[in-house]
């Protein structure tokens, strides 16, 4: 008998009943007792809000006979309010036999000995006509329901046959309804677990805050903030500080992600839901974002993520500081240190434009998407534009703008110009700002910020273009050691802490995530992620240190400087024994900027060693600082009026930087040298983990407490 089997899931994205199963399991091993007890302390009214936000919709079936909702009685008539609601076990038993049951066994008995699937699907099922094909439904992994389908009349007589017998090998009218009956059971109870703890967890920390907070007199203030023009020339010294004030940014974002449960949460969430895999490829096919397998990835590239943007910035400060001084008039060492800092620049150019092509793509936010595909090779899926940019010159100037920023063939030069026209858009047109998400406005001022840096770095330096002539340092190891990484990413699986979604609200679970992620990453690495790019950027430092070196004797024996030989990458296992022999060597109590390891909210609150001087404001000024220094969860909310009026009252004036990122600049009086750069939050309000951020970054910056601010 001849048979040609495809699968139904991998058309709908490889997404199958035994994944789903898996998900179920693993939630209902990290905490089906709290599930249980939450649910039996839940009131009929509690249970049918959590039904009804599992669906997204609210639509529910009032009980078992519903006619409604498109016959989904048909099957599923044990997902209805009546049963669910009214006996906390109706459902407690459900969700254990889904559990511990064999998938193939669910189809011939239910819970308690009950009916199993497929006899409640039997009766729709006659309703639908046979279309030749079978479903084989054995427990082998993603093959589970593997359809068949018989060539002539014997191999269908053999399969009717086998059909007859087994009850395992299925025909398509029943076949169809058995998987709709499972994937939605599967999908519903993952997604009413997730709502439950939502709803009734008294243990996890709020994502979003509760009273606003709002200060009277904003526009007085307003009016004393100044916009600083952007100077045609700027020192080396005033472009290392702002490279400076980036590394910091960078370094207390890392910090917060440490400490702050919610933050890291936000990022992850954010991560996962913007994966290439979930962007249509040429067939219209997506990965689903159903499963819980992709988590563990978007965690991953969180906290690699934020090592690396500190440590990019910090090897930008350190080839700063080779050039200020007599390295601006070395003309050995200059154009030797320009180069390889412009191409650490474009390097982080493209990471920052890499990212927001990424959000924009995002399907949740449908102001770009259908103007992207997924492009996948291997294990490896990149996203690319349909079409031109300039097919919406005139049809759609936002969407036109936005796909520019996003072509690979934009340099930074050009994109300084559509980010200007992209902000004059959303000043004209308002509403088009609000249709972006706050992700994708946050991936908008990351590329603004970098492209700002660029520019003001080619007014004090003559422009180099990104080269690899005089060898490749750091952007050569850093694309090395993300291809290794990539490859522990892809078997990083730290569900125990992750799963369910928003897990890492729990007490103690974030920080066991981040032991979890170093753990890993020593055993797989032979040394974690800061110790990684601690040793690169080392390592780039010294070489570069050393080209200058060797040029400068070159020059003096009247010989041309040749550049050296980039050496053949060592096998990946050599690297690992190279690390673990240096960790042996290295102090155990050598704190890093780059660790991942978690800390506890009260070591970010340590006092200064110079405390910030006492600052006497009006009410309403002390009011905004208030609320962002809180220390209770429900902190409130600033806006961004308010926000920007607080810091006219100190004497800031502020320079926009595209993308709704601003940079505000201390008053002479305050003897503060750093400016700070902060993001314009999309809906204009601080609030949520945004409080955290800002709060951090100018305690950071100032040493700023909520004692600092007394009324006057």
């Amino acid at each position: 008998m001849a048979t040609e089997t495809s699968n139904m899931f991998e058309q709908e994205g490889e997404m199958n009943i035994p994944e789903l199963q898996q998900d179920l399991r693993r939630k209902y091993q990290n905490v089906g007792n709290r599930i249980q007890d939450i649910w039996r302390n839940f009131t009929p009214k509690q249970r049918e809000k959590a039904m009804r936000e599992t669906v997204g919709d609210g639509k529910v079936l009032r009980d078992s006979h519903d006619p409604g909702l498109g016959g989904l009685k048909g099957f599923l008539p044990d997902w209805n309010l009546k049963d669910i609601t009214s006996t906390p076990e109706f459902f407690l038993d459900r969700l254990k036999f889904r559990v511990e049951t064999d998938l193939h066994l669910q189809h011939f008995e239910g819970v308690n000995g009950g009916p199993g699937d497929r006899e409640i699907t039997h009766a729709a099922a006659q309703t639908i006509r046979r279309d030749g094909q079978y479903a084989v439904f054995l427990d082998l992994g993603k093959d589970y329901g593997q359809w068949m389908k018989a060539n002539g009349a014997e191999g269908r007589r053999s399969l009717e046959e086998i059909a007859a017998m087994s009850g395992l090998v299925v025909p398509s009218n029943e076949a169809h309804l058995l998987m709709q009956r499972q994937t939605t059971i599967f999908v519903h109870y993952n997604h009413l677990i997730e709502e439950i703890l939502d709803l009734g967890s008294k243990t996890r920390a709020k994502k979003d805050t509760s009273v606003r907070t709002t200060t009277k007199e904003p526009s007085e203030a307003m009016a004393k903030l100044t916009l600083a023009p952007k100077p045609l020339k700027v020192s080396i010294t005033e472009v290392l500080a702002q490279a400076a004030e980036q590394k910091l940014a960078s370094e207390a974002y890392l910090d917060l992600l440490r400490s702050e449960a919610v933050v890291l949460n936000h990022a992850v969430n954010s991560s996962n839901g913007s994966r290439p895999e979930l962007v249509p490829d040429e067939r219209g096919r997506i990965l689903p974002m159903i499963t819980d397998r992709h988590i563990s990835v978007a965690f991953f590239e969180v906290m690699h993520n934020a090592v690396k943007a500190i440590v990019t910035w910090e090897y930008i400060v350190r080839l700063i500081s080779m050039l200020e001084g007599d390295g601006m008039k070395d003309k050995v060492k200059r154009p030797l240190v320009a180069q390889e800092l412009s191409n650490t620049c474009h390097l982080e150019y493209r990471r920052a434009q890499s990212a927001f092509r990424r959000q924009m793509s995002s399907s949740s936010f449908g102001v770009a998407a259908k103007s992207f595909r997924r492009i996948t090779t291997g294990d490896t899926s990149r996203i690319a534009i349909k079409g031109q940019p300039s097919d919406y010159t005139l049809s759609n100037p936002h969407l036109h703008y936005i796909l520019r920023l996003c072509h690979p063939d934009t340099t930074h030069i050009d994109a300084a110009e559509w980010i200007h026209r992209i902000d004059d858009h959303h000043t004209r047109y308002p509403d088009d700002l609000q249709r972006l998400s706050e992700d994708q406005v946050l991936a908008l001022g990351e590329l603004a910020i970098i492209v700002s840096f660029m520019h003001t770095l080619s007014t004090s330096l003559t422009k180099v273009a990104g080269s690899k002539k005089l060898g490749v340092l750091f952007t050569g190891r850093t694309a090395e050691l993300d291809t290794e990484l990539a490859q522990y990413k892809a078997t990083a699986d730290f569900g125990d802490h992750l799963i369910p979604r928003d897990n890492l609200l729990e007490p103690g679970v974030a920080g066991n995530a981040l032991r979890a992620l170093d753990e890993f990453m020593i055993e797989r690495a032979g040394a974690g992620l800061g110790s990684l790019y601690e040793n690169l950027l080392h390592d780039c430092v010294d070489d570069v240190e050393k080209k200058c070196s060797d040029a400068q004797l070159k020059l003096q024996n009247q010989q041309p400087y040749v550049p050296p030989m980039a050496e053949e990458p060592k096998p990946a296992s050599f690297r690992v024994e190279q690390r673990r022999e240096k960790a042996k060597t290295r102090p155990a109590d050598g704190a890093r900027a780059y660790d991942i390891n978690p800390i506890a909210p009260a070591q970010l609150e340590v006092a200064a060693v110079v405390p910030a001087p006492l600052l006497k404001v009006k009410a309403s000024t002390a009011s905004v600082f208030d609320t962002i220094f809180a220390k209770d969860k429900a902190r409130g909310s600033v806006s961004w009026a308010d926000f920007t009026g607080a810091m006219a009252d100190l004497g800031f004036s502020v320079t926009p930087r595209g993308g709704s990122v601003f940079t505000f600049h201390p008053p002479e009086s305050m003897e503060a040298p750093r400016s700070i750069t902060v993001h314009r939050p999309h809906a204009s309000e601080i609030e949520g983990y945004k409080l955290f951020i800002f709060a951090r970054r100018l305690r950071k910056t100032y040493n700023w407490t909520v004692e600092t601010f007394e009324v006057e």
